[in-house]
């Protein structure tokens, strides 16, 4: 049996995720993203209404034409969270593939927004959800399942993929993070399951490690604390106020939210 990880996009860059294992004939896409500093530079980019090949040759998503060197059957594509860097070329590319769509509840809900918006492609891929604590059977050999973690956008996982020749764990964009008021906080548990039972490969981000010297990204509880001090005076003064946040990032807009009412 032979293992195989394909890497597309996302490696030594921020954004354009997309990996694949290969397990013999059996093929899992993880994510299917779009770069969005390339968004940026190009701003005449519509991409509702451009051609794959026209927003690969601009750096947008992922190159995936190599897979047409990989023999095998696309099983899933798998997404592990709703950020457009994860996402954002699904709408380009999954038709590409017979498989289905998988992810959780939210970040389906995403990819449906997505879809709908197309004006280029039809997306025909069934979608399917699978939360968090959940295994679904992919093929003989592969089995798929969700492990709750945290992030700044609500229902991310970590994927595991278990295999006759052991577990791949593809883990990107996450923090450990036990104070957030609406994701539960990550499955160490589980975790620690897999780390005990052995894993083959994991697929982990570093985004930006290199910058920073912090070791962990701080709590979410501590970015309430800091918006809470900045927010009181012109509260109390009863002044206008504006704030501005990621519209995916639910856990801070409901921390904004509750220290206004406050």
């Amino acid at each position: 049996m032979t293992v195989e990880i394909i890497a597309i996009g996302g490696y030594e860059e921020v954004g354009k995720n997309m990996s694949a294992v290969k397990i013999n004939d059996d093929v899992v896409i993880f994510d299917m993203g779009i770069h969005l500093d390339r968004v940026h530079v190009h701003e005449d980019t519509d991409i509702a209404r451009m051609h794959s090949l026209d927003l690969i040759e601009r750096g947008v998503i992922p190159d995936d034409t190599l897979m047409r060197e990989v023999n095998g059957k696309v099983r899933a594509i798998v997404f592990t969270h709703g950020h457009l860097d994860h996402i954002g070329a699904v709408a380009k590319l999954a038709h590409r593939y017979n498989a289905p769509i998988i992810g959780t509840p939210y970040t389906i809900a995403l990819i449906e927004r997505i879809i709908k918006s197309e004006r280029k492609f039809n997306v025909p891929n069934r979608l399917e959800v699978l939360n968090a604590g959940e295994k679904c059977q992919l093929s003989p050999d592969m089995t798929l399942e969700f492990i709750n973690v945290t992030h700044s956008i609500p229902q991310s996982v970590i994927a595991a993929l278990h295999t006759p020749e052991g577990i791949i764990v593809y883990g990107l964009d996450f923090k450990f993070d036990d104070h957030q008021i609406i994701s539960p906080q990550p499955d160490y548990h589980r975790l620690k399951e897999l780390g005990r039972k052995g894993v083959l490969a994991l697929i982990v981000e570093t985004t930006r490690v290199a910058d920073s010297e912090e070791v962990k990204t701080p709590s979410e509880k501590v970015a309430r604390i800091i918006l809470e001090d900045i927010m009181k005076r012109p509260l109390e003064e009863k002044s206008a106020m504006i704030v501005t946040t990621f519209s995916s990032h639910i856990e801070r807009i409901q921390a904004i939210s509750d220290i206004a009412k406050k």
